[in-house]
């Protein structure tokens, strides 16, 4: 997933850019003198700086497991480590040559990319056997993500980008994680559906007070929908975590797939109610 969210010198680069050239800046314009979205914005952004800071706790409780060869614990970190990371994961892709190095598949080969980074690892610890780079491996994933966190923490965004961020993280779900591929070597996509949906939800709660007064009916839908879904991830939950994704059957996944879908289309609708004069 690519979507938009910019850093702060661009994104105002941007926004001065398109105030000069007709509905679209002066939409941007109005968002920015709402009270509503500039704390929208504002409490988003704390969000994904609380996020950061998880990731780099998270990740580092991972790395060190790996580098100690602790086989068992690496592969219970490794799904806690992703979570945060899914859940900012339009912020974190923003970045660059860095989302393929933490969160690339095995598939970056066949663009020219070195494989590293999380699904490195992954298939290290449920297929191969730990290597002998892949303490290296680990040391240049918790680097990367300490250059990714900082980053992240300085990011300015705008409240139409927050509301296609909603939509992207649902979007990632639906061509990654409903599929099985994201973390094909441990079957531990439930995971990172769960936190994408998170996520998504956080964009929202920090919308709500702009979508209970321009569209609360909208609003009263998206939670409905996103309740629904919740509880059909829920089935899958266990006193261990989430089941593994190969243990679903073909009419499970569809249950999800649906539930999925029909979340998708409202929160599709949000952009237009939040860009609205």
């Amino acid at each position: 997933m690519r979507t938009s969210l910019v850093p702060a010198a661009l994104g105002a680069a941007l926004v001065l850019a398109t105030a000069a050239c007709g509905s679209s800046g002066d939409d941007r314009a109005v968002q920015a003198l709402d009270p509503r979205t500039t704390a929208a914005v504002e409490q988003y952004e704390g969000f994904v700086s609380e996020q950061a800071d998880q990731l780099l706790e998270r990740t580092t409780t991972f790395v060190t497991a790996v580098k100690a060869r602790e086989v068992e614990a690496a592969k219970a970190a490794y799904p806690l480590a992703r979570g945060p990371w899914e859940r900012i994961e339009p912020v974190a892709e923003s970045f660059g040559d860095l989302d393929p190095r933490i969160d690339g598949r095995e598939d970056v080969v066949e663009d020219g990319q070195e494989f590293t980074g999380f699904h490195r690892l992954e298939k290290d610890l449920w297929v191969d056997g730990l290597q002998p780079d892949s303490a290296a491996v680990a040391d240049r994933l918790l680097a990367d993500v300490v250059e990714i966190v900082a980053r992240a923490k300085a990011v300015e965004l705008a409240p139409d980008q927050l509301a296609g961020g909603a939509k992207g993280l649902l979007d990632e779900v639906a061509t990654g994680k409903i599929t099985g591929e994201e973390d094909r070597y441990s079957h531990t996509d439930l995971y990172d559906f769960d936190e994408n949906v998170k996520g998504s939800k956080a964009v929202v709660d920090a919308l709500r007070p702009v979508l209970q007064e321009r569209d609360p009916q909208l609003l009263t839908e998206v939670d409905a929908r996103f309740a629904a879904l919740d509880a059909e991830l829920e089935k899958h939950r266990t006193d261990k975590g989430f089941a593994l994704y190969t243990s679903l059957s073909k009419d499970e996944v569809k249950e999800l797939s649906v539930a999925l879908d029909a979340l998708s289309e409202p929160i599709a609708r949000v952009s237009g109610v939040v860009a609205a004069k």
